[in-house]
C-alpha cells in the first residue's frame, strides 16, 4: 500500500479515480480531508494542493459506495482512514453505527493496485533536478522529459514507439512518465494562434 507519506496532487487523485475529479474537489470543499499546499513547480504558476494516501482512500471509498453519509459519518469515516496502518485497510471492518459496518477493501482493491503501482513508479523513474532541463520532471538517469513522452503518444506513437526508440527504459518508467505528464500539465500561454479561431 502506498506509504502516509506519500502525497498526490488533486489531478493525480482524478486520474487516479478514472478521471473523477469533481469526488475529490466535494470532499476537499466539504473540510473534512485537508490538502498540503505545496509551492508552485514554476514561477506564476498556482501552489499546488496535495493529497495524502489516505484520502485518496478515502475520497475513493465515498466515490464508490452506494450510500450517502452524513457529514458527521464522513468525519468519523475519516478518522478511521487515518488511524488505520496502511498494510491493514483492505482487510478492516468498522462499525460506522448501529446496523452499519463498513469494509473498504470491498470497494479499493482495484483503486489500491492503481496507487501503490503509480505511487512506485513515480518514486523509482521520475526526477525533478534543477540541474537536469530546469527542474523540469525527467525519467531518472535520462534527459527526456515527461512532457516529451506525452507529447509524443498525443501525436500517434504508442508507447512501444517509444520503446524502440529508448532499448535502456523499461515500459514502467514510460508509463510513469505519461501518467505524471498527464496529472500535471505544463503551465503556461496556450499554443497556436487562438486569436484565429
Amino acid at each position: 500500500m502506498a506509504n502516509a507519506e506519500e502525497f498526490f496532487t488533486t489531478a493525480e487523485a482524478a486520474d487516479l479515480f478514472f478521471n473523477a475529479p469533481a469526488a475529490t474537489e466535494k470532499a476537499i470543499e466539504e473540510g473534512i480531508v485537508k490538502v498540503r499546499k505545496a509551492p508552485a513547480p514554476k514561477a506564476g504558476a498556482r501552489v499546488r494542493r496535495l493529497l495524502s494516501a489516505e484520502a485518496l482512500y478515502f475520497v475513493a471509498f465515498l466515490k464508490r459506495c452506494d450510500l450517502e453519509f452524513s457529514q458527521d459519518q464522513k468525519r468519523r469515516l475519516w478518522a478511521r482512514f487515518k488511524e488505520t496502518p496502511a498494510d491493514r485497510l483492505l482487510a478492516a471492518r468498522w462499525r460506522l453505527s448501529a446496523g452499519i459496518e463498513v469494509h473498504p477493501g470491498e470497494l479499493l482493491v482495484t483503486v489500491h493496485d492503481r496507487v501503490v503501482r503509480y505511487a512506485g513508479a513515480r518514486k523509482r523513474w521520475i526526477e525533478r533536478n534543477r540541474d537536469i532541463k530546469g527542474g523540469t520532471p525527467v525519467i531518472k538517469g535520462t534527459r527526456m522529459s515527461v512532457y516529451s513522452v506525452r507529447g509524443r503518444i498525443d501525436h500517434g506513437d504508442s508507447i512501444e514507439d517509444v520503446m524502440e526508440d529508448n532499448p535502456d527504459l523499461p515500459r514502467d518508467a514510460i508509463e510513469a512518465a505519461l501518467a505524471y505528464a498527464r496529472a500535471n500539465p505544463l503551465v503556461g500561454r496556450p499554443g497556436g494562434k487562438p486569436w484565429r479561431a
